[in-house]
């Protein structure tokens, strides 16, 4: 008798993390798109934001009488800056969906007054990442 009430407890408890790892399996395959959607908006417009990001450095040759002709070396070089700044961009861009989607599976298991303490933060923080890299790439 007591095997089957074992066996009970243990079928019961583990509906719930089957649960849990489909709820965070779901916030992963949201994360995820919106990261490959923003990736992908920036690698169609890769080359205007390679001419933002190297404008500083073309700056500072004209201040100093060169030329800014920066050359790519090898064939695949052109594809793979393309990529990078295509991954940087997309996940700048998905960075507060992903960052609400942690919160959102993360929330359910904290007390309230645990969620009132991180709320600040929460809030705060997409905000403050957009402001230091305006501030970075402003520099």
């Amino acid at each position: 008798m007591a095997s089957s009430s074992t066996t009970d407890q243990i079928e019961d408890s583990s509906a719930p993390l089957i649960e849990h790892l489909a709820e965070l399996r779901n916030r992963i395959i949201k994360s995820l798109l919106a990261f490959v959607v923003g990736m992908l908006l920036c690698f169609t417009v890769w080359s205007p934001i390679f001419n933002f990001l190297t404008n500083p450095l073309c700056e500072a040759l004209q201040d100093r009488g060169q030329e800014c002709n920066l050359v790519l070396i090898q064939l695949q070089e052109g594809f793979f800056v393309a990529v990078n700044i295509a991954m940087l961009g997309g996940f700048v861009l998905a960075f507060p969906l992903i960052a609400y989607q942690m919160w959102r599976f993360v929330a359910p298991g904290l007390y309230k007054s645990e969620k009132g303490a991180f709320l600040p933060f929460i809030v705060a923080s997409p905000f403050m990442f957009f402001l230091g890299a305006r501030l970075h790439f402003m520099s």
